[in-house]
C-alpha cells in the first residue's frame, strides 16, 4: 500500500499558481533595469515603462496555459489575486511610459532661446528633453566650430551630409568640437536633450584668406668679373 502511495506521488506533476512566472520575469528585468540605469548612463529607464505591456502577454499566455486539462498551472483565487496585482501594475506603468512619450513632449523645453542663420546655430535652456535640428550651408575647406556646455543631464548630437553620411555622432558630448568640412553641400545638425540644461553653438568658420605676398624688388644677379678700370687723363 505505502509502495502504491509513493508511485502515485512521483507520478503526480508538481502545480504552481499562475502568475508566477510571470512574477518572476517582471523582478528580474525590474531589477536588472535600475542595475544598468546606475552604471549605463545611456540607459533610460523609461523603456522599462514603455515595456509594460510585456506583463500583460505573459500574463494572458499562463492564463491560457492553466485552461489546459492536466496543466501544471493552478488557477485559485490566491492566483487570481496575483493576476489582479501584475494587470493593475502594468496598467499603472502604461499610463506613465504614455505620460512621458505624449505628456512630457509638451514642456519639453523651458527657459530656451535659440538662434540660427546661415553661419550659427545656438540654444541655451534651463530645460531640455526633446529634440531639435537645423541645417546650414557649408563649403569645401570650411571648419564647423561647436562648443557645448552641460550642467546637467546629457546632450547627443549627430550630423549629416545631404547623402545621409554621419560625420559626428556622440553621447554625451561636452566642450569643443570641430569638424573639417571637405565637401559642399547642405549639414543637418540633430541634437537631443535628455534632462538638459546648459547650452550649445555651433558656428561656420571659413577659411582663413592669407594674402599673398608682397613680390620682392629685383636684384641684379652677382658677377665675380671685376668692373673695368677707368681711365686716368
Amino acid at each position: 500500500m505505502e509502495t502504491t502511495e509513493q508511485a502515485v506521488q512521483v507520478t503526480t506533476p508538481r502545480q504552481r499558481r499562475v502568475g508566477t512566472f510571470t512574477l518572476g520575469i517582471v523582478l528580474v528585468t525590474a531589477g536588472a533595469g535600475m542595475l544598468a540605469a546606475m552604471f549605463w548612463p545611456r540607459f533610460h529607464p523609461e523603456w522599462l515603462l514603455k515595456a509594460s505591456p510585456c506583463i500583460l502577454i505573459l500574463l494572458g499566455i499562463e492564463t491560457l496555459f492553466s485552461a489546459r486539462s492536466g496543466g501544471r498551472v493552478k488557477y485559485d483565487w490566491l492566483g487570481m489575486f496575483l493576476c489582479f496585482i501584475l494587470t493593475g501594475a502594468a496598467l499603472c506603468m502604461y499610463c506613465a511610459a504614455w505620460w512621458v512619450v505624449n505628456g512630457g513632449s509638451l514642456q519639453s523645453m523651458q527657459n530656451a532661446s535659440r538662434w540660427t542663420g546661415d553661419d550659427v546655430y545656438e540654444m541655451s535652456y534651463g530645460w531640455f528633453d526633446g529634440a531639435d535640428s537645423h541645417t546650414m550651408r557649408l563649403e569645401a575647406g570650411d571648419t564647423l566650430q561647436g562648443h557645448i556646455y552641460t550642467y546637467n543631464g546629457w546632450l547627443e548630437v549627430e550630423i549629416c551630409d545631404d547623402d545621409g553620411n554621419t560625420l559626428c555622432e556622440g553621447s554625451p558630448l561636452n566642450g569643443d568640437q570641430k569638424i573639417e568640412i571637405t565637401k559642399t553641400g547642405d549639414y543637418t545638425i540633430l541634437v537631443w536633450g535628455r534632462r538638459a540644461s546648459g547650452g550649445f553653438s555651433f558656428l561656420r568658420v571659413p577659411p582663413e584668406t592669407v594674402p599673398p605676398p608682397e613680390e620682392a624688388p629685383e636684384i641684379e644677379p652677382y658677377s665675380e668679373t671685376a668692373p673695368e678700370a677707368e681711365e686716368i687723363p
